[in-house]
């Protein structure tokens, strides 16, 4: 996920100061990315009105073709990021699965929610408390984590 799809996923969650999208934009803008309400917002301070900040913000994700995902999407994004790091060894299985647990929890219940709920919470908790079946408890969490990407069309980390 590229650095302004992140600051997208999180702003939708609640979890992105809106006073450091201006630096995010400088470092878009740094990667080669270009268009002039990101030049702009590369430009504020931290200390300009949120509201005006999180607008062009907005209007920068529309010049570039960026979507900014809804709560449920990016509670999915989330997950899936999750699933793909474990498998991509650049999150444990344990933070995965925890993290995977966690914003399944904040997805619409449905069926499929609520079978990922059970699934990794149940790996997370096992995890914990057997010690010595961890390494078949991981194979497991592997497995589910490839099969969630699966299920969503997403392919597998090299």
């Amino acid at each position: 996920m590229d650095l302004l799809r992140r600051a997208a996923v999180k702003l939708a969650l609640g979890e992105q100061p809106t006073e450091d999208l201006p630096m995010i934009a400088a470092l878009a803008v740094a990667d080669g990315l270009d268009s002039q309400s990101l030049i702009e917002l590369a430009g504020l301070s931290r200390r300009d009105p949120p509201a005006d900040i999180r607008d062009l913000f907005m209007q920068t994700m529309a010049e570039l073709g960026l979507s900014v995902p809804g709560v449920e999407e990016a509670w999915r994004e989330r997950m899936l990021e999750a699933a793909e790091g474990m498998l991509s060894g650049s999150l444990t299985h344990y933070e995965a699965s925890s993290e995977i647990y966690w914003c399944a929890c904040h997805l619409d219940r449905t069926d499929t929610a609520n079978e990922l709920v059970n699934l990794f919470m149940g790996l997370w908790s096992n995890w914990e408390d057997w010690p010595d079946g961890r390494a078949s408890i991981e194979r497991d969490m592997r497995v589910a984590a490839a099969d969630l990407l699966h299920s969503q069309g997403k392919p597998l980390p090299e």
